[in-house]
């Protein structure tokens, strides 16, 4: 496996280690991140995940009795891991990693295209063609010979699962399929994963959706949207993660060829996320132009608020 030697090597060195999830964190960064963790307490590591938003309730049967840390100090750790970010500026913590780059170890788990963090990390473990980050963390366990129990292997199934829409995108390989089953045969949980991730839904959260659906508009290119404002979430009772699957539901609209949804946060700007299930559209690209990334079928960024009046009219 592609660097994984020198992933060996960081990791037998460095005792404290903290592994970064990204902003908005979804079932992938957070699974990703908690197989990795559970490798490295094994081995007796002092091992802290940090994320700058909150883990989504939908998410909470993964996390549940772990702590997460929502901020961290330079000086507390001797290694960096960034799980699934995509992007310096996705991590939140985009300064301070630059920062710790220049004196310690840091390594960058991805399957998005090259960006900022690429070019701060001491060591790069992409690998674009992965259906999830959890692919490339499974070839690494492998590679380091690590106990794959049921634990891990649901952390593993459940990042592949989320990231694939329940094996149903077009990231869908041979061999996702094939890492899949061999979680299957080592107690990967696909049952509980399917109930919390996909069929859990409370009845704000239904309600939240259906103001949603009330809003979607196809235009003549086939580009389907629909928004979400901070009142809406309010007036529902829902939360802001109960968000989550509404633009991979509108992208099964017929003739649709791009799908997007706005969603205006507490803090003022607008989180856009796009997806396609056509080989000839690359929304990564869009997303690029506003600073955002993401794969070529599913993307996003963050418009600021000065923008929200244009979109929410």
């Amino acid at each position: 496996m592609l660097n994984a030697k020198k992933a060996k090597e960081l990791f037998e060195k460095n005792q404290k280690i903290l592994v970064v999830l990204h902003q908005f964190p979804d079932g992938d960064t957070i699974s990703s991140s908690l197989a990795l963790s559970v490798y490295l307490k094994r081995q007796g590591k002092k091992v802290d995940l940090a994320v700058k938003e909150e883990i989504p309730e939908v998410f909470h049967f993964l996390t549940n009795g772990i702590k997460i840390r929502d901020d961290f100090l330079l000086g507390d750790y001797d290694l960096i891991i960034a799980v699934d970010c995509g992007d310096a500026q996705r991590t939140g913590f985009p300064a301070r990693l630059e920062q710790i780059s220049r004196i310690k170890p840091l390594i960058n788990i991805d399957h998005h295209l090259k960006n900022s963090l690429h070019k701060i990390a001491t060591l790069n473990m992409i690998d674009t063609e992965a259906s999830a980050a959890a692919e490339i963390v499974w070839d690494l366990l492998n590679y380091l010979e690590a106990e794959i129990d049921s634990k891990i292997a649901t952390y593993i199934l459940a990042g592949i699962y989320y990231d694939t829409g329940g094996f149903q995108h077009a990231n869908v390989t041979a061999k996702t399929l094939k890492i899949a089953s061999q979680c299957l045969r080592r107690g990967g949980r696909i049952g509980l994963i399917s109930k919390n991730n996909i069929t859990s839904k409370s009845p704000s959260g239904l309600k939240l959706w259906g103001i949603a659906l009330n809003r979607v508009r196809i235009n003549a290119n086939g580009i389907v949207s629909t928004y979400i404002t901070l009142n809406d979430i309010k007036k529902s009772g829902a939360k802001s993660d109960d968000t989550s699957g509404i633009v991979n539901l509108i992208n099964t609209i017929p003739n649709s060829k791009i799908a997007i949804l706005f969603v205006e946060t507490p803090d003022g700007t607008i989180k856009t996320s796009l997806r396609t299930e056509r080989n000839d559209i690359d929304v990564s690209v869009l997303a690029r132009l506003f600073g955002g990334g993401g794969h070529k079928k599913a993307a996003g960024f963050t418009l600021e608020s000065n923008l929200k009046s244009k979109i929410m009219a």
